[in-house]
């Protein structure tokens, strides 16, 4: 990829030396026009993951200040150049604690060329059990989900992230893949626009405050291309600044690394429209390359998986009340499987519908059912986790399972 020209007037004291702190002056413009306002407000409101309800951008604006900040860590020499709004930056430690996992020993992954693909992707380099960890990443740089600031250019501010940061690091962001034309945006833009993953953070609390949602930068893993029923997933760590990425079930060497983009429960059409405004590419995974007459049952298929949860009996009125079928609770969690498993979308609660069965068995007191199931959900567990270790405990005494028997007690 050809080098960005940087803007040249980025906001100042963007130069700065290891873990220190620059403060930005309060955004002093007018608000933007009503009708931008109200746009914004429907969006941020209506979308789940930034779980803002009453989000009004006028007063978000008005309640911003910023700074710019190295994060440094007690494990490593790595930074993260941040961006961040003064309240949430007063929340982050002095110096970051190890990730809660460590990173797999030997190569794990590879960054390349596929088969089938224009762009790079992350492939695996040895074979991945389920909830194998296949990287452990800490971002490059970290922006929130809206810049509240708009006395400088979109631009200006990722140029003095990158001004933070050694030169090796910004020839590697300079190498990511940027999906937008030119037309829309600058080239550093198009970059952070393409490849950001969302993480949330700590915010304090107080009218109009800082969304959660955050963006970040991870040079590894942000090279994992989508599909519509992935193959891992991340897993945001807030304490120890880490992202990691876990296999949501067997990867075979060579076999490339996928996570999802989009909401995997929305029909094929919903998808690939999204994908396409927002990173201008049309999916052709295995799942969207179904012929038309599977494509339907796919789309109520994954519809099914949203509401699974939502009209279900609690596990406890189902043991307590003998009108509701002893089979019921069971049969609808091993629909689920069925779905997911067909879907290729593990990420939607696949373990909890295994215990979930394995419950509902034990609480019948069927031995061999119970067995097997917990027996299925100890293997979706990493097989050196302490829950694979107390479900292998229970099948080798189910009488040990605390709800042994509670259905016909």
């Amino acid at each position: 990829m050809p080098s960005a020209t940087m803007p040249s007037s980025p906001p100042r004291d963007s130069k700065a030396a290891s873990g220190s702190t620059s403060y930005l002056k309060r955004n002093r413009c007018r608000p933007p026009p009503l009708e931008f306002c109200a746009e914004m407000n429907a969006n941020i409101r209506s979308n789940p993951n930034l779980d803002s309800p009453y989000f009004d951008l006028a007063g978000h604006l008005e309640n911003r200040a910023y700074c710019f900040h190295n994060i440094v860590y007690a494990d490593t020499f790595d930074q993260t150049a941040t961006l961040l709004d003064v309240g949430v930056k007063s929340l982050l430690p002095d110096f970051m604690p190890s990730p809660p996992v460590s990173p797999p020993r030997g190569a794990t992954f590879s960054i390349r060329r596929g088969d089938d693909k224009h762009g790079l992707g992350m492939f695996a380099a040895q074979n991945v059990p389920v909830g194998g960890i296949i990287a452990v990443e800490r971002p490059m740089i970290v922006v929130p989900y809206i810049i509240a600031l708009q006395s400088h250019a979109e631009v200006d501010f990722y140029t003095a992230l990158l001004h933070r940061l050694s030169p090796d690091a910004v020839a590697n962001f300079m190498e990511l893949a940027n999906c937008k034309p030119a037309a829309e945006c600058d080239m550093l833009v198009g970059i952070m626009r393409t490849n950001s993953i969302g993480i949330t953070l700590n915010v304090p609390g107080g009218p109009h405050p800082e969304l959660p949602t955050h963006r970040g930068i991870f040079l590894n893993i942000s090279r994992c291309n989508h599909s519509c029923g992935p193959n891992a997933r991340w897993q945001w760590d807030a304490a120890s600044f880490s992202l990691s990425l876990v296999a949501l079930r067997p990867i075979e060497a060579g076999d490339e690394i996928t996570v999802a983009y989009v909401p995997p429960t929305i029909s094929r059409s919903e998808r690939r429209a999204q994908l396409k405004s927002l990173y201008n590419f049309s999916c052709r995974c295995e799942f969207c390359a179904r012929p038309a007459a599977l494509t339907s049952r796919s789309d109520a298929a994954r519809t099914e998986l949203e509401t699974v949860w939502k009209e279900l009996p609690s596990f406890e009125t189902w043991c307590l009340n003998s009108t509701i079928p002893q089979q019921a609770l069971i049969d609808v969690h091993k629909r689920a499987v069925a779905l997911i498993e067909a879907e290729g979308l593990e990420m939607l609660d696949y373990g909890k519908h295994l215990d979930a069965i394995a419950m509902g068995y034990g609480a019948l007191r069927d031995v061999e059912q119970f067995c097997e199931w917990a027996c299925r959900a100890r293997d979706f567990r990493p097989p050196d986790s302490d829950e694979a270790r107390v479900l292998e405990g229970w099948v080798a005494d189910p009488e040990t399972f605390p709800v042994w028997g509670w259905r016909r007690t």
